[in-house]
C-alpha cells in the first residue's frame, strides 16, 4: 500500500473482472443448455432457467460495453475524494464531519460513510448538493460502495483514512486559528 499522501489515486473499473463474471454467465448457460438435451424434469427446469440466465449475460455484455474502463470512478487526492458514480465534483477534506467505514478497520470494510458539513453547501458543485441536499435540510451521509474496480476496496478504503487523517487536522487547525482573536 502506498503511503504517499501527495500523490492522486485514480481508481477505475476492471476489465478482467466483467470478464469473468460474463464467463461465469456462459457456462450456467451451456449448462442449461445441455439440460434442454435430455428428458424429464430437468429439462422443464432448463426452459424456465435458461431465458433468464440469457437476459443476465445479456445485461452482463451491456454493462460491459457500457463502461469506461479508461476514466477513474474514483479519485482520491489532497483536494478531497470523488466519485463519479455519485456526482462530478470534488468533497473536500475540510468539508467532511467525519469518515466511518463498515467495519470499524478500514482494511475489511465493505463501504466508506462521509458525512459532509452543513455549512459547505454553498462551496461544494451543483451536482453535489442535488445529492447530498436532496429533500433535506441537512446533509445526507455519502455512501461510497465497493465494486468491480482495479483496486481492492480494502486498499481505497486504507487511502481515503490515510488522507482524511492526514489533510482533515490541517483544516481544522486552518479554522481555529482564523476564528481566534488577534491581540492587539
Amino acid at each position: 500500500m502506498n503511503t504517499d499522501i501527495t500523490a492522486v489515486r485514480e481508481i477505475r473499473y476492471s476489465k478482467s473482472s466483467f470478464i469473468v463474471v460474463l464467463v461465469i454467465y456462459c457456462f450456467l448457460a451451456a449448462g442449461l443448455a445441455a439440460m434442454l438435451i435430455k428428458e424429464g424434469p430437468p429439462r422443464f427446469l432448463a426452459l424456465i432457467l435458461l431465458p433468464m440466465l440469457i437476459f443476465f449475460i445479456a445485461f452482463a455484455v451491456y454493462e460491459y460495453f457500457r463502461r469506461d474502463f479508461v476514466t477513474p470512478v474514483i479519485t482520491i487526492g489532497p483536494q478531497g475524494i470523488q466519485d463519479i458514480r455519485i456526482a462530478s465534483g470534488f468533497i473536500p477534506w475540510e468539508h467532511m464531519d467525519g469518515v466511518i467505514f463498515a467495519t470499524m478497520d478500514p482494511r475489511t470494510a465493505k463501504a466508506a460513510t462521509i458525512f459532509v458539513n452543513a455549512e459547505s453547501k454553498s462551496s461544494l458543485s451543483d451536482d453535489l448538493v442535488a445529492k447530498i441536499w436532496r429533500r433535506s435540510k441537512r446533509p445526507r451521509p455519502v455512501l461510497i460502495r465497493r465494486g468491480q474496480f482495479d483496486t481492492q476496496f480494502k486498499n481505497i478504503a486504507v487511502a481515503v483514512d490515510l488522507y482524511y487523517r492526514a489533510y482533515k487536522p490541517k483544516a481544522r487547525n486552518a479554522e481555529n486559528s482564523s476564528q481566534q482573536p488577534i491581540p492587539a
